[in-house]
This record gives C-alpha cells, sequence and structure tokens, in this order.
C-alpha cells in the first residue's frame, strides 16, 4: 500500500468511526442484536482495509461503505442460516409511532419484517428505522429512487396485509374460545 492509498485508508476509517452510531444501526437492523453488529461493523473496518485503494471519487465512501456493511450482514445471515426474530430489540419506532405498543404486538411487527422479502425489508428498514431520505437509499442499495418509493409502497402494503390477516386470526380464536 503507498502513502496516498494508506492516507485514503486512514480517512475512510476515520469517517467510519465518526459516524459510528450510524453504521452500528445500519448493522443492527440486519442483525438483530449486539454482538453480531458489532462484529459487522469489525469486519467492515477489515474491508476498507483491504479494498479503499480501489474506490476514485472519495464522495462516494459513505455509500459504498454502507453497502458493504449490508452485503456483511448479509452473508454473515445466510453463514448462520438464522431466521429467527431477537426479542430484545423493541420497535422503537413502532412504539413512537403508536404511543402503547405492546411486547406481542412489536413482536408481531418485526416476525413480519422478516417474512418480507429481501428487496422489500432493506429500504423499509433504511427509510423507517435509520430514517433514511429517498435519495440516500437509492444510493445505498444502488437502485432508482423511483423503485425505492415503489418498494416502500409494497413493502407497507405486504405489512398490512400480513398484521390485519394476524388480527383476524386472532379473531377467530376469541370466537371459538367464547
Amino acid at each position: 500500500m503507498d502513502i496516498q492509498n494508506k492516507e485514503q485508508c486512514e480517512r475512510f476509517l476515520e469517517y467510519v468511526i465518526a459516524n459510528r452510531n450510524q453504521y452500528y444501526r445500519l448493522a443492527y437492523s440486519f442483525m438483530g442484536n449486539e454482538a453480531d453488529s458489532m462484529d459487522a461493523v469489525s469486519q467492515l473496518s477489515v474491508v476498507i482495509m483491504e479494498k479503499s485503494a480501489g474506490i476514485r471519487d472519495e464522495a462516494a465512501f459513505p455509500a459504498w461503505s454502507k453497502r458493504v456493511l449490508i452485503n456483511i450482514c448479509k452473508t454473515r445471515l445466510k453463514e448462520k442460516k438464522r431466521r429467527e426474530i431477537p426479542m430484545e430489540a423493541p420497535l422503537e419506532w413502532a412504539a413512537a409511532s403508536g404511543g402503547g405498543v405492546s411486547q406481542a404486538e412489536q413482536l408481531a411487527v418485526r416476525q413480519c419484517i422478516a417474512a418480507l422479502p429481501t428487496h422489500y425489508r432493506e429500504p423499509l428498514l433504511l427509510r423507517y428505522y435509520l430514517n433514511y431520505e429517498y435519495a440516500e437509499i437509492a444510493q445505498v442499495l444502488q437502485i432508482p429512487e423511483g423503485t425505492v418509493k415503489s418498494r416502500l409502497h409494497r413493502a407497507i402494503g405486504e405489512l398490512r396485509s400480513q398484521l390485519l390477516s394476524g388480527e383476524a386470526k386472532k379473531d377467530e380464536e376469541a370466537m371459538k374460545g367464547a
């Protein structure tokens, strides 16, 4: 690694350190627990050291690094073949929007989100869990902004459908028990 690449790598690592909470939250939204999220962010640092010489436009680094982190998280999830829903992480955004959201409701929402196809789940988490703007999501996911909006619309519709069908099933069970 020449001096110029070493300096660039150091700037990139400093950027990640300065924005560590944002990177951690992004990893946490995929991994669902603190330890795996921190491991993913640590692995991002290794990838930056290995691959940062290939980045010509430093302005593209934030989106590139977030895309790399998402891919690290996806790979780790595939390796673990993990599909369980973490119980320890409340859905802060659901609680904030609904006031008194019960643990059961939080779990139901988390399960419905986990059941969404990846191409719907990713923009949903970035928009509503991490408060990214449409343009940022488009840049991170490398898709057009219009595609981001349509996937969010479809994801919300799918969530609504899943949650309402879950409510209908609960009502049916309550009627049978009465």
